[in-house]
């Protein structure tokens, strides 16, 4: 085992193999190791970054878990693996969701059929088919992996009961602008984004709506494009292609961000730090910091067109798909 002197400089001055072993010995020095490990997250090797990354993935230390969440994971993601979804009844992928711990994918597709897929194994868990008549726009599991949200963008929502595929209830307001619908944090709630103003809060288990929060200032000039329990994003009117990043607690706007590109696909990281968007004129991705604004990375799928995004609970795992048969997933 090496003195933690060594330790210093090898990870000072060392080649990047005996900077990687250098971390692994790290670990025996306690606190000081782990300040070294936390420290090599700023490396200039990016493979010295990826190598103290996985590390304090496996401490259980307070301070580990805050430099993780300090850090940018998106810079070790790489693609991983494709699921093919092509057969000759289902052509096309109209939305897509994954279930926080990344276990359970559920696809709505043109078919009007909606499959429910055990990532890990690739395999169809069951397949039910929704009520309405209408195409759905939009879906979401809820954070409990218990129940199904489907949504047609202009009209309503269903909740379905993911392990059973039953029905639990359809809402019964409808809307000229009834937009994006995600689930609270615990599961309870679903949340819908209805005429561009208005946050309304849906009790799964009583099925009736309870109050709601509206966003005062000038919202109805803007066009929301995406919604979940705590951020809005919104597009303004005309042709800069600004978009504004709104906290739903304090009413506030968090940054705008100027998105290039004709509708750019937009999903938030469940931790609410990472905002990342995605081109339908190319498989250009990139990802902001939801904080600052700023462009932390970009990626470059497979695919001609990205229609979806999602990304898993821990961050570890990005979904991008097209209007087709085809699921790319990214991650380290």
């Amino acid at each position: 085992m090496l003195g933690i002197e060594r330790v210093k400089q090898l990870l000072t001055h060392g080649r990047v193999e005996q900077k990687i072993d250098a971390l692994i010995d790290a670990l025996e020095y306690g606190e000081a190791g782990l300040d070294l490990i936390i420290q090599a997250l700023q490396n200039s090797e990016v493979d010295v970054q990826e190598a103290a990354y996985s590390l304090l993935q496996e401490s259980t230390e307070p301070r580990a878990k805050l430099a993780l969440q300090l850090y940018n994971p998106y810079l070790f993601f790489e693609y991983l693996f494709t699921i093919e979804r092509y057969t000759d009844e289902i052509r096309r992928i109209a939305c897509v969701d994954i279930s926080q711990e990344w276990q359970t994918l559920a696809t709505y597709n043109y078919n009007n059929t909606i499959q429910v897929w055990n990532m890990r194994t690739q395999q169809v868990i069951c397949i039910f088919q929704p009520e309405a008549t209408k195409e759905f726009d939009q879906i979401a599991i809820a954070p409990n992996n218990r129940v199904l949200g489907l949504w047609y963008c202009l009209d309503l929502a269903e909740v379905w009961d993911l392990k059973i595929g039953q029905k639990i209830f359809t809402t019964n307001i409808q809307s000229e602008e009834f937009w994006r619908v995600s689930f609270s944090p615990d599961g309870q709630a679903l949340v819908s984004t209805r005429d561009g103003y208005k946050l309304t809060f849906w009790d799964v288990n009583e099925q009736k709506i309870i109050p709601s929060i509206f966003i005062p200032e000038n919202i109805h000039c803007r066009y929301p494009i995406y919604s979940n329990s705590q951020i809005l994003v919104t597009e303004e009117q005309g042709f800069d292609q600004n978009y504004e990043i709104w906290d739903w607690q304090t009413q506030q706007v968090i940054c705008t961000l100027s998105l290039s590109g004709y509708m750019p696909v937009i999903t938030v990281s469940r931790d609410q730090r990472f905002l990342v968007s995605g081109s339908r004129e190319n498989g250009t991705i990139k990802v902001w910091n939801i904080r600052t604004g700023h462009q932390l990375y970009t990626l470059t799928s497979n695919l001609s067109s990205i229609t979806g995004l999602a990304i898993s609970s821990d961050g570890q795992r990005l979904f991008v798909w097209s209007g087709d048969s085809t699921i790319e997933v990214w991650g380290i």
